[in-house]
């Protein structure tokens, strides 16, 4: 059984979120092409949530910071009002 490890880090190289071990075992139980890429579907289905649930969520701490810190106009880009939320549909 193959497995995949996978490391989150920024980009000066830190590990983000380092105590949340993220380790996801390939069913593999032939070397047949159909097996493997099964096996990668199945991967895929479960990894992605999660990661992209945790890159959001990194991203929206990031940009609270920087709005306690003064710097919405900044992160939301030049001329947006940091009083009007986004109010459209996230789709995943």
């Amino acid at each position: 059984m193959a497995r995949i490890r996978i490391t989150l880090e920024d980009d000066d190289g830190r590990e983000i979120n380092g105590d949340q071990e993220r380790l996801y075992d390939l069913s593999l139980e032939t070397k047949r092409l159909v097996d493997i890429e099964a096996a990668v579907e199945a991967f895929k289905q479960a990894a992605l949530p999660e990661l992209t649930a945790e890159l959001l969520t990194l991203a929206q701490r990031q940009f609270v910071a920087e709005v306690k810190k003064g710097g919405a106009y900044v992160v939301m880009g030049r001329g947006a009002s940091p009083s009007r939320p986004c109010t459209g549909l996230l789709h995943s």
